[in-house]
């Protein structure tokens, strides 16, 4: 709203300014900076984490990136309206005219990006003041001070907008201890009294195992007095992106992508055809970039310009993913497997360049235009690591019900994993990416992406 108000206002100014009418005709006529200005803001903003409750609290980082967006869209600004040349008489005479001839409208882009800039300050200022507000924080109670319990509690410092009152646990060796900031209040038994005197909004059930009778009479007694009752896995979900499948417990179905029936024939359908819209405007990147990457992998050191490898597709099919080589020729050459590693010795000088922008994933667009993988989706995995995170890690091969993509929600918030903990969090991100799975979720996914390779996060 504050974008589309920053770029009407700024029409509206200078339209006063040239005496002109603000109607259909005028909004026609300056169309394209209007459309191409507002979505700019909001693309930039979603590449740099501004829609993530994490990033809206902290003032600073917001200012910071708010100023970043104003000065890139202007740089985009000067170079597209005023160094491209357009022809005349088209619909963008009004804001190209010579400068002897200037129309005051040519102005009424660069003030839009001014007045965006300034809007959305205040309002970020005011929003993360508010969020942090102690009247305005939600007063969360835990039902459960076990593994789930402390985890959720730690995620919860992240987040000011929640105010954590403290555990609620039957076992009494807990009583009284301090977990995470807050402490064991007492036993099921004491919930009521509890959410009375501290004023409690929302129980969080962080239990894994089946509940009794009486914590389940419990429960409905406190829900009856308007307390929300969550279960920890949905919350966990919903404020980190991922799905917390070794504190399920009983609640193993939360995992699977169960609800996610929307994602049919005609979204199947859309999701193939970006992958070859995606896929056709990537492989001309390959090829334009090919003799270039070609020579500098060569110079660097010996071997093949390419490397294939057996990954495991959507369902368990094998295929060959191909890749720009960025380790040595012979990283495995006693024939077993090695996870990749952060600052991997085995990776050469041109491969570290390559992972960082990870235009080493490039030439997987051939798997993608073939159908074996898609632009976004989990990371193919090698057949011998999936036989042995299966074994170790519940619900592991959950990840194999969609295709492999190019990048992913884990790839965008997650780096390279070379233990079993890593492999855990990638799967929880690929689980919340299979439940929430559709064709917006992967282009907010592609434009994360574009913010990793800018910055050359990928390792």
């Amino acid at each position: 709203m504050l974008i589309a108000g920053g770029v009407l206002g700024a029409v509206a100014l200078w339209s006063q300014i040239a005496e002109r009418s603000l109607d259909t005709a005028l909004i026609r006529e300056q169309f394209a900076w209007i459309v191409s200005i507002s979505i700019g803001w909001y693309v930039l903003l979603a590449v740099l984490d501004m829609y993530d409750l994490r990033s809206a609290v902290n003032v600073r980082r917001c200012l910071q990136r708010l100023v970043l967006s104003a000065l890139i869209i202007g740089i985009i600004y000067i170079a597209y309206f005023f160094v491209a040349v357009f022809p005349l008489g088209g619909p963008l005479q009004g804001i190209l005219d010579p400068i002897p001839g200037v129309t005051p409208l040519r102005f009424a882009p660069a003030t839009s990006i001014l007045l965006v800039a300034v809007l959305l300050a205040l309002w970020r200022v005011a929003y993360a003041k508010l969020l942090g507000d102690k009247s305005a924080r939600r007063r969360v109670l835990i039902l459960g001070a076990g593994a789930a319990g402390r985890a959720f509690a730690e995620v919860l410092r992240a987040y000011p907008h929640f105010e954590m009152i403290g555990f609620v646990d039957d076992d009494p060796k807990k009583a009284g201890l301090k977990i995470q900031g807050g402490a064991v209040l007492g036993p099921h038994t004491r919930m009521l009294d509890l959410i009375e005197l501290h004023k409690v909004d929302e129980i969080i059930i962080a239990i894994s195992a089946p509940m009794t009778g009486r914590l389940f009479q419990t429960i409905m007694d406190c829900h009856e007095r308007g307390i929300t009752i969550t279960p920890m896995p949905l919350l966990y979900e919903q404020l980190t992106g991922k799905v917390a499948v070794e504190h399920i417990g009983s609640q193993w179905y939360v995992a699977l992508p169960f609800d996610n029936k929307g994602f049919e024939t005609l979204s199947r359908l859309l999701k193939r055809s970006l992958d070859l819209v995606i896929g056709g405007l990537l492989l001309i990147v390959f090829l334009i970039t090919l003799p270039l990457i070609a020579l500098f992998i060569r110079l660097d050191s010996r071997g093949s310009i390419f490397y294939t490898q057996q990954r495991m597709g959507q369902y368990g099919k094998v295929f060959r993913v191909v890749k720009y080589r960025s380790m040595f020729h012979d990283a495995e050459c006693d024939g077993k497997p090695k996870w990749a590693t952060q600052n991997d010795p085995r990776v050469t000088r041109v491969g570290r360049i390559l992972r960082k922008t990870r235009l080493d994933e490039l030439p997987q667009v051939m798997n993608v235009l073939r159908g074996e993988m898609s632009v976004v989706g989990p990371r193919p995995e090698r057949p011998e690591f999936i036989e042995q995170l299966q074994k170790q890690i519940p619900f592991y091969r959950t990840r194999l019900a969609a295709k492999p993509g190019l990048t992913g929600w884990a790839q965008v918030n997650y780096g390279y994993g070379s233990t079993v903990e890593d492999a855990l969090v990638k799967l929880q991100y690929d689980l919340y990416y299979l439940k929430h799975q559709s064709v917006w979720f992967d282009l907010q996914i592609m434009m994360r992406t574009i913010a990793v390779v800018l910055k050359m996060k990928g390792q």
